[in-house]
């Protein structure tokens, strides 16, 4: 509050005349720069000669202005500016101290009992604070002067630009303050030494498992500042001393000490056969996973540990039939999925990490694939049209988003990215087999179980079968030209066509794949489609590492095509229990044979990412309907008023008209933030700042046509993204008549 105080003083006696003085110490020059206004005019004088050469200056070039000077002399001493000092007015702060003892008193009432080295400090630190800042010192003293909690952060973040923009008084005062915050004698040491310790006391004390209030109440602010993030994870980077001697498993669950994951990690996978052990250690990862403090280390990672870790097997054991087997993987097993793929991304090359968890894995869905192909022979698919039969029955605008190796487990995830204002129907289909994509695509393409290898050939043929206008395109480049169709396909084949190049290597790109179907799901929602359906032609397996000894070998006569996950035959085999038959022609093969089991045929390509085979990972497709959730409440509705004005601009420049209606009355209808889409080609060129509109409010806001001659003005929603009203915009380029 001295900053107040002392601007008000200036204030008050400026009001009057043109002319003040504030008598000061040399040492409290920083702190007036600190707190008085850059707008005001300030001139700083030292001795009698500055006095007549700042006397000259304020009457010849401020005449009429308001200024104030900074005089280091006492008021008696002074010469040249002494009339100002007594006819215009004096501020005295030279015993800073009584200036801030009075104004407590006038103000607040209260008495300070402190040492004057103490107010001064108090004067230093009291800057932008309130009255509470003085109650507080005024009832328990020096003790009170810093906040050490809170004034500690910026000086662990910077401690040497913290001590160089303060006064040598404040800064001696906030260190003796921290070391008996240490609970030790006030030792003298350079700033960044003394925060060193002050990070290791902090820090080091996670490591107890029960960290004292003040240590942790610090942490939590400085692991959750964005701001303070480089010097917090450089301080975690060294690690506290005392983490050689520290007992694992009882360190505090929110630590940020990367070091300390690797090794849960890696003594959660030596026993990983210990169902006993892991079983004591999960609640601590439980905690850590959803523990809201702090700084995480691939928290998502940890959660899908718990997926894997957590499964409860025994639900497999009571699988009675083909259909039991399918809801368990589509409600369940598919999060199992989901971690190892996040385990081999995470991990891929490190085979330590790697082996006992692909094995860990291998043994948790063994059972549930012995229950899949004992009750296999009822299997059937039923992906056959489904392009053609979603699209006659759809009420509205649709687009569909057709995969090439979206999973079943992939799709889970990208609806979790969808948000939460998107309403779900989760369904999914069984595929055709083999399960690869010259036949699984035609299947979904075409509902007369011809086989078609050619892409544009499926299009014409679903083209052909209804009667609505339709455009193919790459989800890609879906943009803002394609929200008028009735139906739009979007092929995705980044998934299949990346990790057949790179098999696992691919698996860092597939999230980034999950966040732009998610993106362009939410994109089509708010552009007019009333259904967004995600669906894929099959889905896919991961292998892991293999050792020769993890492939299977057949012996087979007559012709064969082998592949990884099937082989075609001309002649019927004699097959052992472990092989299932299935009859369908291709060319010349009449025969398909395939594993019951994970294990991949040895063939001379790669491994890794594969389909065709039986598994349920990649038999069951994603068939999910995204549409707009209904809701009860009422937005403002908001128009362009002057369409009719914006065909044919003459000139650089045009007006939107932005009209908002009457609203209903209610909360929910007074406002709404809005923004304005400049789209070019379908593309967006450029974007307005967000715009609030209140009922019944016309803003009128002027752009550039930026050298586009035809535009499209979508206005949107700032918070939802939703499209709200659009309009055409065309410049006219007059032509020159020459001065006629």
């Amino acid at each position: 509050m001295f900053d107040k105080w002392l601007n008000q003083d200036i204030s008050t006696l400026l009001a009057r005349r043109n002319r003040v003085v504030v008598g000061t110490e040399a040492s409290l020059l920083d702190l007036l720069r600190k707190v008085l206004p850059q707008e005001l005019t300030i001139f700083v004088v030292h001795a009698a000669l500055e006095e007549l050469e700042c006397k000259y200056t304020v009457e010849k070039f401020h005449k009429d202005e308001k200024v104030v000077i900074i005089a280091t002399a006492p008021k008696n001493e002074l010469t040249f500016i002494r009339d100002y000092a007594e006819t215009c007015g004096y501020v005295d702060i030279r015993k800073v101290e009584s200036y801030v003892a009075e104004r407590v008193f006038q103000g607040l009432g209260l008495n300070i009992s402190l040492t004057p080295e103490e107010v001064r400090v108090a004067a230093y630190n009291c800057i932008g604070k309130g009255k509470e800042y003085w109650e507080e010192l005024c009832r328990k003293g020096g003790e009170r002067l810093f906040d050490i909690g809170s004034d500690i952060l910026p000086f662990l973040h910077d401690p040497e630009g913290f001590c160089a923009t303060r006064d040598a008084l404040v800064v001696a005062a906030f260190f003796e303050k921290i070391n008996t915050w240490l609970g030790r004698g006030n030792i003298s040491q350079p700033p960044g030494t003394l925060a060193k310790e002050v990070a290791e006391q902090i820090l080091g004390s996670l490591l107890t498992g029960k960290p004292k209030k003040k240590y942790l109440d610090v942490y939590k602010k400085w692991g959750d500042s964005k701001a303070m993030e480089g010097s917090f994870l450089g301080y975690c980077r060294e690690n506290p001393a005392q983490l050689k001697k520290a007992d694992l498993w009882a360190i505090y669950s929110a630590h940020p000490f990367d070091s300390v994951d690797l090794q849960w990690l890696s003594d959660l996978i030596a026993h990983l056969s210990d169902s006993d052990y892991i079983n004591d250690k999960l609640p601590h990862i439980n905690t850590r996973f959803k523990n809201s403090h702090g700084r995480q280390w691939h928290k998502g990672l940890w959660g899908h540990l718990l997926q894997l870790l957590e499964f409860d097997s025994s639900k497999v054991k009571g699988i009675a039939s083909l259909e039991e087997a399918i809801a368990c993987y589509t409600t369940e097993l598919y999060r199992v999925d989901t971690a190892i793929r996040s385990i081999y991304e995470k991990f891929w090359g490190d085979e330590k990490v790697i082996r006992p968890f692909q094995e860990y894995y291998n043994q948790l869905v063994s059972p549930f694939l012995h229950k899949w192909f004992q009750y296999f022979d009822d299997y059937g698919e039923n992906q056959k049209g489904l392009l053609i039969e979603k699209v006659r029955s759809a009420k509205g605008r649709i687009a569909i988003i057709v995969g090439d190796g979206i999973s079943y487990e992939i799709a889970q995830r990208v609806i979790a990215k969808t948000g939460d204002t998107v309403k779900i129907d989760n369904q999914y289909r069984c595929c055709g087999i083999p399960s690869i994509t010259e036949n699984n695509m035609s299947l979904l393409y075409r509902d007369d179980g011809v086989l078609e290898p050619v892409q544009l050939r499926r299009e014409a043929y679903l083209a052909a079968q209804v009667s609505k206008r339709i455009e193919f395109v790459q989800l890609e480049e879906v943009n803002f030209q394609h929200a008028e169709v009735d139906v739009l396909i979007c092929s995705c084949k980044d998934i299949d066509d990346i990790a057949e190049k790179m098999q696992h290597k691919a698996l860092k790109f597939i999230g980034e794949i999950e966040n732009m179907i998610a993106d362009k799901v939410v994109f089509l929602l708010n552009n007019g489609f009333q259904e967004v359906v995600l669906t894929s032609d099959h889905g896919f397996v991961l292998t892991g590492i293999l050792d020769e000894s993890d492939k299977a070998e057949v012996q087979f006569q007559g012709e064969v095509s082998k592949a990884e996950r099937y082989i075609r035959t001309v002649e019927k085999q004699g097959v052992s229990e472990e092989l299932i038959e299935h009859r369908q022609r291709y060319g010349e093969y009449r025969y398909l044979y395939f594993a019951k089991h994970n294990k991949p045929f040895k063939t001379p390509g790669r491994y890794g990412y594969a389909h065709g085979g039986l598994a349920p990972q990649e038999l069951i497709i994603p068939f999910v309907t995204f549409s707009h959730k209904t809701s009860s409440l009422q937005e403002l509705l908001v128009s362009v008023a002057n369409q009719s004005q914006l065909s044919g601009v003459v000139g650089d420049y045009f007006s939107v008209h932005l009209k908002a209606d009457d609203g209903a009355g209610d909360i929910f209808t007074q406002e709404r933030k809005v923004q304005l889409l400049f789209i070019d080609n379908g593309k967006e060129f450029s974007k307005s700042d967000i715009v609030t509109i209140k009922a019944g409010e016309l803003i009128k806001k002027e752009f550039s046509f930026d050298r586009h001659l035809n535009i499209e003005v979508i206005v949107v929603d700032a918070l939802s993204r939703q499209t709200l009203t659009k309009v055409a915009v065309s410049q006219t380029v007059a032509r020159d008549l020459g001065g006629l």
